[in-house]
């Protein structure tokens, strides 16, 4: 709860800092013109090699300033990359927007497949031209957007594969299309559902049962998250839920912390570097981002092979941080913790003296090696 009110208060803090783009969007497929807001990462115009994921942010006249708000602050601290953030103006036009469906299988018709077209055919590939984006996009909704968002999931043409549905208001068996796709999916997508047990009786009913039967599925290439928040509204939910959405989506993407360390790492049963490397070729993979190998998760991996006692790992893992990271002390505390281990006293003691014309890392100095070194 307090990272919770830390966070709002950051929110309302950082609307004075964070720069708004106001823009006008001439839609062929809408036939008029639709007010967007953007947000572009921090030093965006200065970082001109590097690309972001995007954040589509539906009901954006009221959604957006929370969900720009919380990508701020979680890239800003790291859990998660900075990203590219539009939200689509909905004022007056909600209802024709997302709710005209027909009789019988009740998708979008009408007024509502033009929208569908807008976001998918003019609006994505609009910003992957004229800004620096990654394959991953991410789509946020509340009540009856947060339904709508779903028949993203449900077309194999569209590029989104991020869901963050906030006390959606379902369409006529929308449940069951839903479950039938996650069942046959065939890409990763990650997908965060939330309710509360105030919230509107027949949203609450609906997503939790909707929740009971996606966890009986077994498809491993679909990330899915139920939350039941207790005493909030269906106005104030987006505001509390809206962070955890979103870190749920980059769950990949942050550092390894006690939960990912206890319920995965400690558990393996190859190669713990191998655990490391492909941590990080998941998030190029998943978010289409290019990210530096944390010296926390380095020592996540240090602390593997120290309680499990499988200390030939150090080597690899010694390997591994020269080549990432190859002007610091890194790669020979690590090869100075393998011979040291394996009973080499003499080789660590070199190494870990060796190691002092290089820089520091996070954690590990110098000094702390030499006297390591005389201490062993």
């Amino acid at each position: 709860m307090l990272k919770i009110k830390f966070l709002i208060l950051y929110f309302f803090i950082n609307i004075s800092f964070s720069q708004t783009i106001y823009n006008s969007f001439e839609s062929e497929f809408l036939k008029e013109s639709r007010e967007l807001k953007i947000q572009l990462p921090r030093n965006y115009d200065d970082n001109t090699k590097k690309d972001y994921p995007l954040f589509i942010v539906l009901d954006g006249d009221y959604m957006f300033e929370a969900v720009s708000g919380s990508v701020d602050y979680l890239s800003y601290w790291g859990d998660i990359p900075e990203s590219i953030i539009v939200g689509v103006n909905q004022i007056g036009s909600r209802y024709d927007d997302c709710s005209v469906l027909d009789n019988i299988d009740f998708i979008p018709i009408s007024s509502s497949a033009n929208f569908f077209d807008f976001i998918s055919q003019e609006l994505i590939p609009f910003f992957d031209k004229n800004y620096r984006t990654t394959k991953f996009k991410v789509a946020v909704g509340h009540e009856a957007t947060a339904n709508y968002i779903n028949y993203f999931l449900l077309n194999n043409k569209t590029s989104i594969s991020g869901f963050i549905a906030i006390s959606p208001k379902f369409s006529y068996n929308m449940e069951n299309y839903i479950i039938k796709r996650f069942d046959k999916i065939k890409s990763n997508i990650f997908y965060y559902l939330v309710s509360s047990n105030t919230d509107f009786k027949s949203i609450n009913e609906r997503t939790k049962m909707l929740s009971e039967n996606l966890l009986t599925l077994n498809n491993d290439l679909v990330s899915f998250k139920y939350k039941e928040y207790e005493d909030l509204t269906h106005y104030n939910l987006p505001i509390h839920s809206i962070s955890e959405g979103i870190e749920h989506v980059f769950a990949t993407y942050s550092a390894i912390n006690s939960i990912e360390y206890d319920s995965f790492l400690s558990k393996i049963q190859t190669s713990p570097v191998k655990y490391l490397i492909d941590k990080y070729e998941n998030i190029y993979n998943y978010y289409g981002v290019n990210k530096d190998i944390l010296i926390n998760d380095f020592r996540a991996v240090e602390k593997y092979i120290e309680e499990s006692e499988q200390y030939k790992y150090f080597k690899d893992l010694s390997k591994l941080a020269i080549d990432k990271y190859p002007k610091t002390i890194l790669g020979s505390y690590f090869m100075g913790l393998y011979h040291e281990r394996n009973g080499d006293i003499r080789k660590a003691m070199h190494i870990y003296r060796s190691a002092y014309t290089l820089q520091d890392v996070e954690g590990i100095t110098k000094d702390e090696l030499l006297e390591k070194a005389d201490l062993i």
